[in-house]
Parts: C-alpha cells; structure tokens; sequence
C-alpha cells in the first residue's frame, strides 16, 4: 500500500512580524546578481570554509541574488544572515530585457502570466474570507499580478519536484507565503493550512489586502501583499 504524504509550509517577510515557523529567504542587498541553483541540494555554509556548519539547504533551480566573495564561494542573504555557496553550483540569470518598441506606451499594470487555475483561485479566497470573517477581519482580493507569481512558484516547485520557498521577489511591502503539496482540492488544503498554527497567522494577518494563488499538480502556493 502505498502512503501518502502532504507537506505544508509558510514564511512572512515584513515590518514587526513574530510568527512561529518563520521560514525563507531574506531580501538580498542592492546591487547583488541574479542566479539559480544547479546542485540537486546545495549547502548554505556558516562561513565560506568546506568545514564550516551547513545552516541550511537551497533545491536546484531555485532562484536567488548573490554577489561574489572568492574564487569558491560567493555570499548570499539567507534567513536574513549573510551566508556562503559553492560558485561553481550558481549559475548566472540575466535580467529580462524590455522589448517595448521606441515610443510606446506602457501599461502601469505588472505583466502577468496567464493561469489556469481560475476556479480554484476563486474557491481558495473564498474560504479564506470566510474564515477572516469568523475573525472580524476585512476580505481579501484576488490580485491577478499574485495568482501569475503564484502559478509560477508552484510551477517551479513542480520541475523541481520539491517544495520550498519563494524568495518573496514579488512586490509589495508587507509580504506572506504559504506554500503546500499533496492535496488534491482546494477545501482540502486550506484545511491544513487553517490547522497550522503559522499558516492560519498568514491568513488571518490584518496586514494583508490582496492574494494570489497558484496551483501546479498537487504543488500549491498563496501569496499575501498589502
């Protein structure tokens, strides 16, 4: 018989949060160098030594911002400490060249991919306001600019065939994640997330205005801005 195992997991980036179970990365200094992870599970040293204590773990293909340190290693802002990568597991991502035409007019709307999980994106806000009005708390929005940041970090989760974190790269000043895998419905993972103590907190926060949702297999993903 063979079991099956569903993971939920959070993280909150900003002002004055004390939420247990905070996980994820921290925002990286200005000026630092796009990149992503080629080693299956990259170790995150202490200090920039072979020897040094492992603090923590980055997936392939995973996303960050690093700037050089030495000829091995280059430096990262992991948990909001600086922290320490083998070079040769990081690979360069240049940043996304405008191909706006000379002369034309921009939208001020952020470019968002299309998703298809619309339903489900509904189903998920409205069992999170129901449980915010249990609260005494305003409604959330359904913001397309998070469910197209959501789809795409579920997605990434799915090539990857791992869940964790996001590095909170989407905008807006007061940040939350939840993030799952293994649940098939939409009242199914909600209720994990509503169990969790940390999970719940992102959910009821009254620092959160807009949500986004994404949905890639049985990988999910919940955004929170302001």
């Amino acid at each position: 018989m063979k079991n099956t195992f569903k993971k939920v997991t959070q993280t909150v980036l900003g002002i004055a949060v004390a939420l247990p179970m905070v996980i994820g990365i921290g925002a990286t200094n200005a000026g630092a160098t796009s990149g992503a992870v080629t080693a299956t599970k990259l170790s995150v040293k202490e200090r920039p030594s072979n020897s040094s204590k492992t603090v923590g773990y980055l997936a392939k293909n995973q996303k960050i911002n690093y700037s050089g340190y030495n000829s091995t290693y280059v430096k990262v802002n992991y948990k909001g400490k600086t922290r320490y990568i083998l070079k040769k597991y990081v690979k360069y991502v240049p940043p996304v060249k405008s191909t706006t035409p000379p002369n034309s007019t921009t939208s001020s709307k952020p470019s968002t991919p299309p998703s298809t999980n619309a339903s489900i994106e509904q189903q998920i806000l409205d069992l999170v306001n129901i449980e915010r009005g249990k609260g005494g708390l305003k409604p959330l929005t359904l913001s397309s600019y998070l469910n197209g940041t959501a789809q795409n970090w579920s997605q990434t989760m799915s090539n990857a065939h791992s869940m964790y974190h996001s590095t909170l790269d989407f905008k807006g000043g007061y940040k939350g994640e939840n993030i799952a895998q293994g649940q098939t419905a939409a009242k199914e993972v909600m209720t994990d997330w509503i169990n969790s103590p940390g999970h719940r907190a992102n959910i009821m926060s009254a620092n959160f205005k807009q949500l986004g949702v994404g949905k890639v297999g049985t990988y999910w993903t919940q955004q929170f801005t302001d």
